[in-house]
């Protein structure tokens, strides 16, 4: 029986967390293998990924969306038969297969999303748990709120961590200190990754910054600063800068030139920019919740993401332990291999 992985992922302009995931683990699963074992089905408007032991195949006429994911992809994984396995929170209703579920935080901060979201994620979410051969997810926090929230054993639920590694394939593209130059005028800077999402607890890094005059704080994803102002409900201030869409060349250089990654959420399953920074050597200030606990232990510097009345320099200067501890800890090979295992269950 053949495992037919949902590619839709391959037709994403941005790259987000959850993407990441996919994108990485399906190039450690292709280094350990066997040609024919896994084929990746994407949609008419992916950009093509290359393997040497993973066939990848476009299929249908439909860009990669939720009709796509809905009909075309399950409708060939029964045409072959096959088992699908589906890396990035969503999967078919039908037959939904293999399911990595990375957290539940639609379902569990509801008033932070769209209302048609968020029913669309219950009904998707319900099906995908209670339907699936095998659930997997991305941290000891993600699989006990998962176990709980649908009352299944958590023995159900496999573990297979994010990585770092990609950080390493990536070439620094330094042209971009230029740029930060002229915005900062040579000044120490803080990067946050930028988004709207409340859970990202964007405002926190713009108060913080209020209150920071000396340093600036650049934010990546934007370029309109007025439509994150009044979005957050914010003033703005003038030592806050925005870059814009950063290619991954760009924020690996911006971040190892930053003096610490900010990295204020309100809720996460695992959270990849901390150990990305750290891949990188760079400081990481984080928020004082469950899941970032669990993966970072004490080798980065907490805050209470409610807070912003925080005295920056002092809290940089406190002892943490060796970043190499968690570095050390998590892989792409290691969590691909741990997926291997899961999918020859179902080889034969």
């Amino acid at each position: 029986m053949k495992i037919i992985i949902n590619g839709k992922v391959y037709s994403k302009k941005y790259i987000s967390g959850v993407q990441r995931y996919q994108i990485e683990i399906v190039k450690e699963l292709d280094k350990i293998i066997k040609p024919e074992m896994v084929e990746v089905i994407v949609p008419k408007d992916a950009k093509i990924p290359k393997f040497n032991n993973i066939k990848v195949k476009q299929y249908g006429k439909l860009n990669g969306g939720i009709l796509w994911e809905q009909v075309e992809f399950p409708y060939y994984v029964h045409k072959c038969k096959g088992i699908s396995l589906n890396l990035g929170n969503t999967s078919p209703m039908v037959n939904p297969g293999i399911v990595c579920l990375h957290d539940i935080n639609m379902l569990k901060n509801r008033k932070n999303f769209n209302f048609l979201n968020y029913v669309w994620y219950k009904i998707l979410h319900r099906r995908s748990v209670k339907g699936c051969k095998e659930l997997i997810t991305v941290s000891e926090f993600s699989r006990k709120e998962i176990a709980e929230y649908y009352h299944i054993d958590e023995k159900r639920i496999h573990i297979t961590y994010n990585g770092w590694q990609h950080v390493g394939n990536v070439k620094e593209d330094k042209r971009i200190l230029e740029k930060i130059k002229e915005m900062t005028n040579g000044r120490k800077y803080f990067f946050s990754i930028g988004t709207l999402t409340k859970h990202k607890n964007l405002k926190w890094v713009i108060e913080v910054a209020k209150k920071n005059p000396n340093y600036d704080f650049l934010i990546s994803g934007f370029k309109n600063s007025e439509k994150v102002y009044k979005k957050l409900g914010i003033e703005s201030t003038e030592n806050v800068k925005y870059l814009g869409y950063l290619t991954d060349a760009e924020m690996k250089t911006t971040i190892k030139n930053s003096e610490a990654l900010l990295y204020p959420t309100l809720y996460e399953g695992f959270g990849i920019p901390p150990i990305e920074a750290m891949a990188v050597g760079t400081k990481v200030v984080v928020s004082d919740i469950p899941a970032i606990r669990e993966i970072y232990g004490d080798t980065v510097y907490y805050i209470n993401p409610n807070n912003s009345n925080i005295d920056i320099e002092k809290l940089l200067n406190e002892n943490v332990e060796d970043r190499e501890t968690v570095l050390e800890k998590y892989s792409w090979e290691k969590s691909a291999k741990k997926l291997l295992e899961i999918l020859e269950t179902y080889v034969k």
